[in-house]
């Protein structure tokens, strides 16, 4: 079963949280992502944007997905607000 970051170990792979599939699991992995410490090492913006460097195909649901690995949200369910403040803050990183 797929869980937040917030509940996981920090040794959980980032396969295991929710939202994230194989796919971006896979590009987690390139950049050094494997595990729920390395992505809140990281934090979510700055781990979209190294994704998103290497894939431009790399969309705004994997930076909402992310966030929602990490807070145990559905990337669906994320407020209109907390969207519009993470789409912000990747775009001026």
């Amino acid at each position: 079963m797929k869980r937040a970051a917030a509940k996981a170990d920090d040794a959980t792979p980032v396969g295991d949280l929710l939202n994230l599939g194989p796919v971006s699991t896979a590009w987690l992995g390139e950049i050094g992502v494997r595990t729920t410490s390395d992505l809140n090492r990281l934090g979510v913006v700055a781990t979209f944007r190294m994704v998103k460097a290497r894939h431009a195909e790399a969309s705004l649901n994997l930076l909402y997905a992310l966030h929602g690995a990490v807070t145990g949200t559905s990337w669906k369910n994320i407020s209109v607000t907390t969207k519009a403040k993470l789409k912000r803050d990747a775009d001026t990183l």
